[in-house]
């Protein structure tokens, strides 16, 4: 019995590797706008009931980081749809008319560094997109 149980070898990955394929799969899904369940997303990402029981702490990650791109997700819906009515009103893009029409306090985007990053990114890719409409 011994040689039997020695001869095998199992596979087991490690918990980073886990969590890289986590992240992964729950910003593939969101990106497919599926529905975003711990069941599918621990089926999808490899980790069952033995893992689990294995690491524990991944059964927390996986719902915090569902937290964090569900969160993630609507702060880009919520800027994308701020700048589009922007653009179809013919309002200038600046920093404080996309904060405001997204209804963001001055509060949420101090503490916020992802919303002050994505406007400024905006900003940044509508001025070039701008300039190179005028160059042709």
């Amino acid at each position: 019995m011994e040689s039997c149980l020695n001869n095998t070898e199992s596979f087991y990955r490690d918990i980073e590797e886990y969590k890289t394929d986590i992240n992964e799969i729950i910003k593939d899904m969101i990106y497919k706008k599926e529905r975003l369940v711990f069941a599918i997303v621990a089926e999808k990402s490899g980790v069952t009931r033995f893992v689990i029981r294995r690491h524990p702490e991944l059964r927390n990650y996986i719902l915090q980081k569902m937290v964090y791109y569900k969160e993630l997700h609507v702060i880009d819906q919520k800027i994308d749809r701020a700048v589009n009515s922007l653009i179809k009103s013919n309002i200038s893009l600046t920093f404080m008319s996309i904060a405001s029409k997204c209804k963001f306090s001055s509060d949420d985007i101090y503490r916020n560094r992802y919303i002050k990053n994505k406007i400024i990114n905006i900003i940044a890719n509508n001025l070039k997109d701008r300039t190179v409409r005028n160059k042709n």
